[in-house]
């Protein structure tokens, strides 16, 4: 059989996602994307515009800055590169810290996907407080990775 194949060899050879977050190219991506995202839908939505092409607009404005901001967070939380480089800003998560802004990401960017699958059913109360759930759970998760960096940048000695 092919090594492409094999289960084992491709489950060995994948990435490891918390090391993925250490990784500091994540911060271009996601602060540029996320900003990206963030500005078309901006735009998008104050784009005039009459009947069900409005509601279209609406809908992928609506999209994009659901999927930026928290791509921009995880951007805002991956490692801090090398000084020299123009993505330095000084926000350095700790490990626990950038996992929780993860999880977080991943539940806000989840609850659209909830609320278009999920609809269909029937379940619309059901569908609705899940997807608020998730989001309420995403954001907390979110403001305490960072509000928890703050936290110990504050503590440290010599800060003030």
């Amino acid at each position: 059989m092919d090594r492409s194949l094999d289960v084992g060899h491709v489950a060995e050879t994948l990435p490891n996602l918390w090391q993925a977050l250490e990784d500091p190219r994540l911060r271009p991506f996601g602060l540029v994307g996320g900003v990206g995202l963030l500005a078309v839908g901006a735009v998008l939505s104050l784009a005039p515009t009459s009947g069900t092409s409005a509601f279209w607009s609406n809908a992928v404005a609506a999209t994009l800055v659901f999927v930026g901001v928290p791509l921009f967070c995880l951007g805002l939380a991956a490692r801090e590169p090398a000084s020299d480089s123009w993505f330095h800003i000084g926000v350095d998560l700790s490990t626990k810290q950038r996992q929780a802004v993860a999880i977080g990401t991943f539940c806000i960017t989840l609850a659209p996907i909830v609320m278009v699958l999920g609809s269909p059913l029937g379940l619309k109360t059901v569908v609705l407080a899940t997807a608020a759930t998730m989001t309420f759970v995403g954001s907390a998760l979110i403001l305490t990775g960072f509000v928890a960096w703050t936290a110990e940048t504050l503590a440290e000695p010599g800060s003030n």
